[in-house]
C-alpha cells in the first residue's frame, strides 16, 4: 500500500505541475507577468517534488 499511494501521490503531483505550467504560459502571458512567473516556479516545484516521489519506482 505504501508503494501505491507513493507511486499515485507522485503522478498527482507532476499532474498538477503541468496543468500549473499550462495555466501560467497559457492565460497569464499577455497580462500579467509577475503571476505567470509566479505560477511558472510553482508549476516547477511541483513537478521537482512529483519526480522525487517517482524516483525509487523508476529506478534512477
Amino acid at each position: 500500500m505504501g508503494r501505491w499511494l507513493r507511486d499515485g501521490s507522485g503522478v498527482l503531483l507532476v499532474l498538477c505541475a503541468i496543468g500549473a505550467l499550462f495555466h501560467g504560459v497559457t492565460q497569464l502571458r499577455g497580462h500579467d507577468y509577475l503571476a505567470s512567473i509566479v505560477l511558472t516556479v510553482t508549476g516547477l516545484s511541483l513537478l521537482r517534488a512529483g519526480v522525487e516521489l517517482l524516483r525509487p519506482s523508476l529506478g534512477e
